[in-house]
């Protein structure tokens, strides 16, 4: 048993001083004023950031691995990357290529996820693709589109273990708002993306109860005084919970400032769509069996296509401070949103009583000093001799 002393503790969506945190085993097992408990190894954190571990919901590689490589040996490796970032949990997320590909990379990370490992802990997956529009495919490959029927959602998923928590697909395809009612009563979560659809198409599936936003403003209809469009219905709508790449790449700073606007902390969700060239040098890489060329960190398709990103969550922090966001809002962006949208609430995404001890120390720059997870040491920064190290005592 050990607690977190000394530091600005993200409780209840404010920085709060004066507490400490004690962990037994992998949770968190009460929060006190300071002093309350004499127990206990003590980790003083000097003054640090004290956060719930980040959430990705929507990333498919980094650090050379990719989701879709089908090897448990890369699902490790991305594993650890996202540690020392802050990501403590996230979702495998697969890309439109065959259907016997997808089942491959499915029981790869189910058989990955009966595994104890150090790294960050992948709740489930993604399925972005294979039931998204080909006029907004983006990076994903065309021949491999499918309609977003319920037999064709089966063909991939029957005899998998129950490990997909969302599923992105374009709502205005044939068979999409039936999926979207099938889906809702297996508790998997519909995700409105790679659309062309309307205004009125949007609104009807959010209706339906497709109600997350895959990367919000990226490959979807524009907004239009005329034609509202997908982004037109999704801000007009109080339910939907949008994605955001904060990479200051796919969106504009205004727009990203406008979408918090519009939606609040808790109805957005920071992800990185990342792929395999998060934290690698500029260069060529693949993207599901698309090449895809990085230059000065942006991942593009040959035709200019962007292609995922590079991005880290906790860099995605640093811009959305950067550009104006408050650190309190962004923090409930990476960490209570998106692990309810994935049903991961309860034990996931806050600093309380009963939950894991994913947690994460951060400087005053919101660089990662430490990371937790279920309440095994992940991840420590080596400051030097002079730099402002956390006390172990």
């Amino acid at each position: 048993m050990y607690r977190f002393t000394n530091g600005r503790a993200y409780l209840d969506g404010k920085w709060k001083t004066g507490y400490d945190i004690l962990v037994d085993n992998d949770r968190i097992l009460d929060i006190k004023p300071e002093g309350t408990y004499k127990d206990g190894q003590i980790i003083d954190v000097q003054g640090a950031y004290i956060t719930p571990g980040f959430i990705d919901v929507h990333i498919h590689g980094s650090n050379g691995s990719d989701v879709m490589d089908d090897d448990k040996s890369s699902l490790e490796n991305i594993s650890n990357f996202l540690a020392s970032h802050g990501t403590t949990s996230w979702l495998a997320t697969t890309m439109t290529v065959s259907r016997d590909a997808i089942r491959r990379s499915l029981k790869t990370v189910a058989d990955y996820m009966k595994e104890d490992h150090k790294g960050a802990q992948i709740l489930g997956v993604h399925l972005e693709g294979p039931f998204i529009s080909p006029l907004a495919k983006g990076a994903h490959a065309e021949e491999h589109i499918k309609l977003p029927s319920i037999e064709n959602f089966e063909a991939i998923a029957s005899g998998i273990p129950d490990i997909i928590r969302l599923v992105t697909m374009a709502p205005e395809q044939e068979g999409a708002l039936e999926l979207i009612q099938y889906l809702k009563d297996r508790n998997i979560t519909p995700s409105l993306g790679h659309t062309r659809a309307s205004y009125q198409q949007c609104i009807d599936a959010i209706n339906a109860g497709m109600n997350h936003i895959c990367h919000f403003y990226n490959v979807m209809t524009p907004l239009n005084h005329r034609q509202p469009g997908a982004v037109g219905a999704i801000l007009d709508s109080d339910s939907a919970t949008i994605e955001l790449i904060a990479d200051l790449v796919h969106i504009h700073p205004a727009a990203l400032r406008l979408a918090v606007k519009s939606k609040g902390r808790d109805k957005v969700v920071l992800i990185t769509d990342a792929m395999s060239a998060a934290g690698l040098e500029d260069g060529d890489y693949e993207l599901g069996g698309i090449p895809v060329h990085v230059r000065n960190g942006e991942a593009r398709q040959e035709d200019g296509t962007l292609a995922g990103s590079t991005l880290s969550q906790d860099q995605a922090l640093r811009n959305m401070v950067k550009i104006g966001i408050p650190s309190e809002d962004v923090i409930a962006m990476l960490t209570q949103t998106p692990a309810r949208e994935i049903g991961a609430d309860r034990v996931k995404g806050r600093l309380a009583a009963g939950y894991d001890a994913d947690i994460n120390i951060l400087s005053d720059d919101f660089e990662v000093l430490a990371t937790y997870i279920k309440g095994k040491p992940a991840y420590s920064k080596d400051l030097g001799k002079n730099g402002n190290g956390i006390g172990i005592m």
